[in-house]
């Protein structure tokens, strides 16, 4: 009889630290943020990638720039084009200019593109998209 207990206290042991691990595995995979193309309120987390995809007209000559960021996020990459089909590795949307930001200190900031003419060309902006961020900090394991 008291074989029989240990062995089940040992599965459930087993069990519950396979739970354990495979919880622990997902919090290592820090979840990015991608953000809608038309603007409006970002919540990510501290130290997660935030990924802005804004929709080029490659035509026109126009482009995507970024105008402000404030110190609550790392700009770390862009204006990036992301091709279509995207590839598996890549955050971001297809036939997108993408730049990347790593959320770095809690607390709200702005973020804001301008979509502008070519160089030499005297047409005003076109139109402007703004972020208003809030970086919140970690959580235990992760977690908020």
């Amino acid at each position: 009889m008291h074989t029989r207990t240990c062995r089940s206290s040992r599965h459930t042991l087993a069990a519950v630290a396979g739970l354990a691990a495979l919880a622990g595995c997902a919090t290592l995979e820090r979840e990015g943020v991608l953000v809608p193309p038309e603007g409006g309120a970002v919540v990510v987390r501290d130290g997660a990638p935030m990924v802005v995809s804004l929709p080029p007209e490659p035509g026109a000559g126009f482009g995507w720039v970024l105008k402000t960021t404030g110190p609550g996020l790392a700009f770390i990459g862009g204006p990036d084009v992301t091709v279509s089909p995207k590839p598996p590795s890549i955050m971001g949307v297809a036939e997108t200019t993408t730049f990347r930001f790593r959320a770095k200190a809690p607390g709200t900031t702005v973020v804001e593109f301008a979509y502008v003419a070519p160089p030499g060309q005297s047409v005003a902006t076109e139109r402007t998209v703004r972020y208003d961020v809030t970086v919140t900090p970690s959580g235990f394991f992760g977690i908020l």
